[in-house]
């Protein structure tokens, strides 16, 4: 059985960028200290009308081919995780995969929606692909364009951010991915969304605002807070994966005080997380291949040969997901 390694990354964001400042300008809110100081985040990137999900998506992943020098015919699968798709349908995944020049290829193409838990999720798809033998490289990509759907008029707006990520994991004799455990709870549904669909669609659809993100009740903190911890500690026991050799641990990038109060739970440092909101703002699908990509290039992901590597992540709906790999 062939084992999933994780050989590159990449990232596409945005340059338009809007401050705290001009967040409070436009919408006559004020969010600040709070969102710099709690959030983490003190500024947030916005897509052009030409920077769509597929476009971000498909600029991420040529990064991240051309950071090993592979081929887009050499990717068997392209498994592209969104809540903020380019269309209800078709997916975008085929989309990418031509934009990526690799549609005369034998490349399979689907959409994963699991709201922002996408990230390990995409992972733990793509390295069964692997072990089973269907793939031996699989490109997988988090997009995420929430701004397009933003009505500009709430203080809780100022948490969104654009841009994709990508990740590439390639079949290996060494061992590579290790495993996963997940949780759900759908009572939480009703909560925050963008509830345009089969399911509420009518005449008036848009005229009632289905069509822009809604946020009708608040998670409380806990969801994330004791949610996290027990969801890593339950993958390390589950895998026994010593401490002291865990070298990463990625989360979701919605909440900075969050990701400082979990890895003091678990009792790791936190110079073992890669926290990057205040650079990127809230990206969703992507933010956790962002963190990912953005440890590599400050060099955090050297000399970790042979220990572990954590990604967590969280979405609306909801979905938790963590995944372990050897480096």
């Amino acid at each position: 059985m062939k084992h999933a390694k994780i050989v590159s990354s990449g990232m596409y964001i945005p340059q338009k960028v809007m401050t705290n400042a001009e967040f409070e300008k436009l919408t006559m809110l004020t969010i600040d200290p709070y969102y710099s100081d709690v959030i983490g985040i003190n500024h947030r990137h916005i897509s052009e009308d030409w920077e769509t999900p597929t476009y971000m998506a498909a600029e991420a992943a040529k990064k991240a081919l051309q950071r090993i020098g592979m081929q887009p015919e050499e990717i068997g699968l392209i498994i592209v995780g969104t809540d903020t798709p380019e269309a209800v349908s078709p997916p975008d995944a085929p989309r990418v995969q031509y934009l990526i020049g690799a549609h005369k290829a034998e490349t399979m193409a689907f959409n994963v929606n699991a709201s922002c838990a996408n990230g390990a999720l995409l992972l733990d798809i793509a390295a069964k692909y692997i072990a089973m033998g269907d793939c031996k490289n699989v490109l997988v990509i988090g997009t995420y364009a929430m701004t397009k759907f933003l009505n500009w008029k709430y203080a809780w707006e100022a948490l969104f951010s654009d841009g994709a990520a990508a990740l590439i994991l390639s079949a290996s004799d060494e061992p590579g991915y290790i495993g996963s455990v997940s949780r759900a709870d759908g009572s939480w549904w009703q909560n925050w969304g963008i509830y345009m669909g089969a399911g509420t669609m009518n005449l008036q659809g848009i005229e009632r605002g289905l069509h822009k993100l809604d946020l009708r009740g608040a998670y409380p903190a806990s969801v994330n807070d004791e949610g996290w911890p027990n969801l890593l500690n339950k993958l390390i026991e589950k895998y026994n994966i010593p401490k002291d050799e865990i070298a990463m641990v990625f989360f979701t990038q919605v909440r900075k005080k969050t990701i400082l109060k979990v890895m003091d739970t678990i009792g790791l440092p936190v110079e073992k997380t890669q926290i990057v909101m205040d650079k990127f703002g809230y990206t969703g699908s992507a933010c956790v291949y962002m963190a990912y990509d953005d440890a590599y290039d400050e060099g955090k992901l050297e000399n970790v040969s042979g220990k572990y590597i954590l990604f967590l992540t969280s979405g609306v709906g909801f979905q938790q997901v963590a995944v372990a790999f050897k480096a």
